[in-house]
């Protein structure tokens, strides 16, 4: 049952996006329930332009121990990590954060944090996507 609600919700993030290659995220441990689709395309500049659609992501404060945002986070292949934005959960528990990175292979890090100011993620890892690259 678990495994049709996931293709339905993905089928529908699907039908969101277009026609242009999507990148599921897989569901954590963490927000069991949650997931997501990711689109990475080039912008005019040659920038990765980056789009982040989660459901089903239960509001920070409800996380033990509770938090006060979701922070997204672009992690290059070296390692380093760069805050992309705040990740704003509404109340059917979606998400939805559009952001543009220089960079062209790195992952999506979502992260439950005290501030959205944060300059280096927490422990507290809610989704991680494997490597992305713009198209």
């Amino acid at each position: 049952m678990r495994a049709i609600i996931f293709v339905v919700g993905i089928t529908l993030s699907v039908g969101l996006f277009g026609c242009a290659a999507k990148t599921p995220i897989p569901s954590s441990s963490v927000v069991p329930a949650a997931s997501g689709i990711t689109k990475v395309t080039t912008d005019a500049n040659n920038n990765s332009k980056v789009e982040l659609k989660v459901q089903n992501l239960a509001p920070p404060q409800n996380l033990v121990p509770p938090k006060s945002v979701y922070v997204v986070w672009v992690e290059t292949r070296d390692n380093q990590k760069f805050n992309l934005g705040q990740l704003k959960v509404d109340k059917n528990l979606n998400g939805e954060l559009n952001g543009t990175t220089p960079f062209k292979e790195f992952r999506l890090i979502v992260t439950a944090e005290d501030f959205a100011t944060v300059t280096q993620p927490s422990t507290s890892v809610i989704l991680t996507t494997d490597v992305l690259s713009a198209k």
